[in-house]
């Protein structure tokens, strides 16, 4: 995969993994958000090669970081 591709990827994940965290905070008892949340998690998780959410979106952020400074990550995980 091509940099601005990837980089495209990690940044819609984690959006996406921000935007139903903030919606499970809110309601932590609803199952389907619940459900959509742990999706995202995961997907974010495979995306990054991270073992949990929280991991995943740090890896992300950290991926974001360096590729917006002009050096390249090979792995938005590492």
């Amino acid at each position: 995969m091509r940099l601005r591709e990837a980089t495209h990827e990690v940044t819609r994940q984690l959006e996406r993994y921000r935007t139903w965290e903030l919606r499970f905070l809110a309601s932590p008892v609803d199952s389907a958000i619940r459900a959509q949340f742990e999706r995202t998690a995961r997907e974010l998780c495979a995306l990054t090669g991270a073992r949990c959410g929280r991991e995943a979106a740090m890896a992300a952020e950290r991926y974001l970081r360096a590729t917006s400074d002009g050096r390249a990550a090979r792995h938005p995980g590492r």
